[in-house]
């Protein structure tokens, strides 16, 4: 049936509307930050998550981590997917500038994939890495190469902020395949609290200024949706589709946030804008079908072997 071929199924329709949230945070970031440091905010973004996440977790699911080398595997995927992934963009950002943070974000697609190949999780193929090449090119091409008013230490921070999300994106797909992704990303989420406290906590009892209604608005909409909702959305469809391809849509937040900032902000519109998000968008849809294509024909031998 041509029209079941061309339907977009529900994992992808997840992910975008993943990557929607995930693009309205740097637009809230902005507000919280004129009245807190950003430790503090990782501190509040990270602990906030965590306890939403928990009575979620036991209200719905009430799963319990089976065995100490679970326990082991949750705490490295906080130390990758939380502490790592908040504290060095964080710093970072306190040493190069957040144009060429945001165009070494494009980094992460491609590590996924080659940390899941090398590991053994994945399998390569051309049309996989011309859909990261070209969704890349997008990226880009709309944030610009200007490297120059950065300095090399913020820059390498922000690699290696790429690295260890891309692990994490790659190494937390096992443990969502045999638990509940709300008893997953509840437990990363609670043990990267925790490994955030030492950064978080002297910066909270430094914080002087007064904090408005804006910013606790701020603050809330941080806490629920890009980080409660995308990212248990993100671990949902990790359960259902390979990393590679959850780490691709990572592409689309440019185009997004460049969209949401001229009405909120107040920003113009980039005029490269349309062809970037033709690129990233046709960059998505060649790396969604050589997925498609791969598991099709993994299952048709697989079939054949039966």
């Amino acid at each position: 049936d041509r029209r079941s071929r061309v339907k977009l199924s529900p994992v992808h329709v997840v992910l975008l509307l993943t990557q929607v949230v995930f693009a309205t945070l740097p637009i809230a970031v902005k507000g919280a930050l004129r009245a807190l440091a950003s430790p503090s905010l990782a501190l509040l973004r990270v602990a906030g998550a965590a306890l939403l996440f928990a009575v979620l977790q036991l209200w719905l699911v009430r799963e319990r981590v089976r065995s100490r080398r679970d326990w082991a595997r949750l705490a490295l995927y906080a130390l990758l997917g939380v502490v790592a992934n908040q504290l060095l963009y964080i710093t970072a950002l306190t040493l190069t500038t957040a144009t060429a943070a945001q165009m070494l974000q494009t980094a992460g697609p491609a590590a996924t994939l080659l940390i899941a190949i090398a590991i053994g999780r994945e399998t390569s193929s051309p049309a996989k890495w011309a859909g990261i090449a070209l969704a890349a090119s997008g990226a880009l091409y709309l944030v610009g190469l200007d490297f120059t008013s950065g300095t090399g230490v913020g820059n390498l921070l922000a690699l290696l902020n790429v690295a260890a999300f891309s692990l994490y994106l790659v190494l937390s797909r096992d443990l969502v395949q045999r638990y509940d992704p709300l008893t997953v990303i509840t437990w990363v989420f609670v043990l990267g609290a925790v490994g955030i406290l030492p950064w978080g906590v002297p910066s909270l009892l430094a914080e002087s200024g007064p904090v408005t209604g804006a910013t606790w608005a701020a603050l809330a909409w941080i806490v629920v949706l890009p980080t409660v909702l995308a990212y248990y959305l993100n671990v949902w469809a990790l359960k259902r589709v390979e990393s590679s391809v959850v780490s691709v849509y990572v592409y689309l937040q440019p185009v997004v946030t460049a969209l949401l900032a001229g009405p909120v902000l107040g920003e113009r519109l980039s005029p490269r804008l349309l062809p970037a998000a033709g690129l990233i968008f046709g960059g998505v849809a060649l790396s969604v079908l050589a997925g498609r294509r791969a598991r099709r024909g993994a299952a048709e031998q697989e079939h054949v072997e039966m």
